[in-house]
């Protein structure tokens, strides 16, 4: 790609991420990131439950097997094989998705592909999704 192409290419990716339910997925992440910043408040046991929220936050089995953000935006994880929401059998596949995000370099990459593509490279690796959910908990593809 010519260097003169590199900023309508970055401009299409943003104008695509706002036009999709990407940006649904963005916003929810930064609730989580609320929700595991609130949880270090609480002396002690907070410090060490943001850390452990933020890696599972994925299956929470008392919030429909979604995280808090995503249960705002009514989207959840589901497994590609049987479009079932991540529970604590497939814990493996919420660790990974949320560890990503630790590495810096993967993690760029990750985000440039979910702009690119509307779905993580790192849920193409695991086979998951995300989805759309109503109150009766049928679900739409959304990527």
């Amino acid at each position: 790609m010519a260097k003169d192409d590199l900023l309508p290419h970055l401009y299409d990716l943003l104008q695509r991420a706002v036009s999709t339910p990407i940006i649904e997925r963005i916003f929810a992440f930064v609730v989580d990131i609320f929700v595991a910043a609130a949880l270090t408040v609480v002396p002690v046991v907070g410090i060490a439950l943001a850390p452990i929220y933020f890696f599972v936050k994925d299956i929470l089995p008392f919030n429909g097997h979604t995280s808090f953000g995503k249960a705002v935006y009514h989207i959840r994880v589901v497994n590609i094989q049987d479009n079932a929401p991540l529970s604590r059998t497939m814990m493996f596949k919420a660790v990974v998705r949320n560890i990503i995000i630790l590495i810096p370099l993967l993690n760029l990459v990750d985000l440039y592909y979910l702009l690119a593509t509307g779905k993580r490279l790192v849920d193409n690796w695991i086979e998951t999704d995300v989805v759309l959910f109503d109150e009766s908990l049928e679900t739409k593809d959304i990527h």
